[in-house]
């Protein structure tokens, strides 16, 4: 053991010095510019949102958009509600944070650029969300169907009013997807609890300890990637509260009976037992 600050031991990490970049506080002349191009973003934003609003069912339509001609067909007409709604959402996280810095009045210039790209992030976002939702990569996607505009405005608007959860989520599909070679999703759950099941495959007898403890004893189907339902046959699954997936909880879950649960496995599922 090498004693602290002796020969080989690592040098403390030295605190990294701010740069004086953004280091002035926003005076009154900048907070009003800068709430003025927000609120008039805000108003661009919605305008754009109920004007480009889809029928249903959606058909390909045309559009002038201040002098610009357009004709957008149903896909593209999500689209563009896709990315007007996460910019909304954006929109408000920068006058919510904007609001309460100036009211404790500890606004730095540094934050005005956080403020300006945060619409564009949320746009952004919203239009990977959508892609990804409608590849099927998350659960409920891959519907042949013409989604439902206001579902997929309202959840294009919280992307971009929680983008930092919305990377985690996608950072979390990005794993599964790309997951290393004997962990991928593909075979999330091909190992049943070792308690599950015999020597000899069979179903393990339950002891008087484990008369009332859920017991697994097959999957159908044995593997599969993320958002594949499972049927889950065993025992004492009446009071069953949650399921789990090599230790992350199942997307969603249903008892059929105290035989059969049927479970959808989650985006981040592994390689593992289900509990």
């Amino acid at each position: 053991m090498t004693a602290s600050g002796g020969p080989g031991a690592p040098h403390p990490a030295k605190p990294r010095p701010r740069t004086t970049v953004g280091a002035g506080e926003v005076r009154t002349t900048g907070v009003v510019v800068i709430s003025l191009v927000l609120l008039a973003a805000v108003a661009c934003v919605l305008y754009s949102l109920w004007y480009f609003w889809p029928h249903t069912p959606a058909v390909t339509e045309r559009f002038v958009y201040f002098g610009w001609h357009l004709q957008l067909d149903p896909d593209q007409q999500f689209f563009v509600i896709v990315s007007m709604s996460g910019a909304l959402g954006g929109l408000l996280h920068s006058l919510r944070s904007l609001s309460t810095y100036v009211g404790e009045r500890y606004l730095f210039r540094s934050w005005l650029l956080y403020y300006l790209a945060l619409p564009l992030v949320g746009a952004v976002l919203a239009t990977i969300g959508y892609i990804v939702l409608r590849a099927g990569l998350l659960p409920g996607g891959a519907s042949n169907s013409q989604p439902d505009p206001y579902g997929i405005a309202g959840i294009s608007a919280l992307v971009g009013l929680f983008s930092a959860q919305t990377v985690e989520k996608l950072q979390a599909v990005f794993q599964t997807l790309f997951a290393p070679s004997g962990q991928s999703s593909v075979d999330s759950f091909r190992n049943v609890s070792s308690d599950s099941l015999g020597a000899d495959g069979s179903p393990a007898a339950a002891s008087e300890d484990e008369t009332a403890q859920p017991v697994v004893t097959a999957l159908a189907p044995d593997n599969g990637p993320a958002g594949t339902e499972v049927t889950v046959t065993g025992r004492n699954f009446d009071d069953v509260t949650g399921i789990s997936f090599a230790g992350v909880d199942a997307a969603s879950f249903a008892v059929v009976s105290s035989t059969q649960l049927t479970a959808v496995v989650p985006p981040a599922a592994r390689t593992g037992p289900v509990p």
